[in-house]
């Protein structure tokens, strides 16, 4: 049974990001204490969507699932960005998700029970995530993101290393100061991810 995955971008048969989902790959093999047995750049994904019906107009999300052996599957579909309008907080208590594995039990049950489109999970009054994507706030001039977030996301790392947001503790009673915010993740570009005014 795999225990981790990745979701990575695959549009008009380029995988994208591949540099920083081996990266989050590697830190986990090793937070395990083993080495990394997959390499993205030497996967035939190309091949394997072969097997789908692939539009080259579409975005789709390639599901890559792992474990610690190095054994994986690849399972492609099409994505579809979400409509976000509302989100709600909910204090993830002793619930933690710092490694992306299969198991999302206690995040899926959170999203289902919310009264909102979105939920934002908070730990000790500090902002984290929401439920599928890394948060950024706009303050007038810059972008933030949570510096301690649920899970470091990949386009969150993209993001950093271009200098296009900067990292700082956010607490929710700071977020009077923020004019909106904007949901990120691997699947979406930056123009494309949703956004709130605050």
């Amino acid at each position: 049974m795999f225990q981790f995955f990745e979701t990575i971008r695959y549009y008009n048969t380029g995988i994208e990001n591949l540099f920083f989902h081996q990266q989050r790959m590697e830190k986990t093999f090793l937070h395990y204490g083993s080495i990394c047995r997959l390499n993205l750049e030497e996967i035939s994904f190309n091949s394997k969507a072969a097997e789908y019906q692939i539009n080259r107009n579409e975005v789709y999300k390639c599901k890559l699932s792992y474990d610690l052996d190095g054994n994986y599957s690849i399972h492609f579909e099409p994505y579809r960005i979400r409509i976000i309008k509302t989100f709600s907080f909910l204090d993830i208590g002793l619930n933690k998700y710092d490694f992306k594995y299969v198991d999302r039990d206690w995040i899926n049950k959170a999203v289902s029970e919310a009264t909102t489109d979105e939920v934002i999970f908070i730990e000790n009054g500090l902002v984290k995530d929401a439920s599928y994507a890394n948060i950024v706030l706009y303050d007038g001039v810059n972008w933030v993101t949570p510096k301690t977030p649920l899970l470091p996301g990949t386009k969150r790392a993209f993001l950093l290393n271009e200098k296009k947001i900067k990292e700082q503790d956010i607490y929710i009673h700071q977020l009077e100061k923020f004019e909106k915010i904007k949901f990120i993740n691997a699947m979406m570009l930056w123009d494309e991810s949703p956004c709130i005014d605050l």
